[in-house]
């Protein structure tokens, strides 16, 4: 798994109280390891529309989940919008 790969969270989420679109998929910023623990920070995608998750001020939130909670489907889509 590297910088731009495209995951499925294995759990559905919500970003917050006030958002009420569930994300399924995320797009890989980083992939932190600390001892026996990896972490994997996304930002959350919406591959229908090709728009990432921005919350209530505009920026681009990062959410981090386990290793065990997301799954590598691929390459960032070439549609997709800059992840940094």
């Amino acid at each position: 798994m590297k910088v731009g790969d495209l995951v499925r969270l294995k759990q559905p989420f919500i970003p917050g109280i006030v958002a009420f679109q569930v994300y399924h998929f995320g797009l890989v910023l980083e992939v932190v390891t600390e001892g026996s623990d990896t972490d994997v920070l996304v930002h959350l995608f919406d591959p229908a529309s090709c728009t990432i998750y921005t919350d209530e001020s505009g920026f681009k939130a990062v959410y981090g989940f386990q290793l065990n909670e997301v799954e590598c489907i691929d390459d960032l889509p070439s549609d997709a919008p800059d992840i940094v």
